[in-house]
């Protein structure tokens, strides 16, 4: 079982290394948003560029990192459906839908 300070740490190495290399100086953890599902954490980020000027176009196009609680690379959640529910269908073996 992932705890939820090793859960923001993958999703953190995750932005930093995989998805946002070029803005890992950018990269700004929300570790109070993280949340516990039975298939996974969810942690939020955001960009510092963003949090300094609000720009909605400074913001990250989807902020939420799912960190599998075995041990799977963190990724991306899907922006549909709703985290929630990918993480239930997750759970219960049903993603990707058939």
């Amino acid at each position: 079982m992932v705890t939820k300070d090793e859960a923001v740490t993958a999703a953190d190495n995750f932005l930093k290394n995989v998805a946002y290399p070029d803005r890992a100086d950018s990269v700004v953890m929300l570790p109070d948003t993280a949340k516990n599902f039975p298939y996974a954490w969810t942690v939020r980020f955001d960009f510092q560029e963003h949090i300094d000027t609000g720009e909605f176009a400074q913001a990250p196009f989807s902020s939420l990192i799912v960190v599998p609680h075995d041990g799977s690379p963190a990724h991306f959640a899907p922006t549909y459906p709703p985290p929630a529910e990918y993480l239930a269908l997750q759970a219960a073996g049903n993603w990707p839908p058939k």
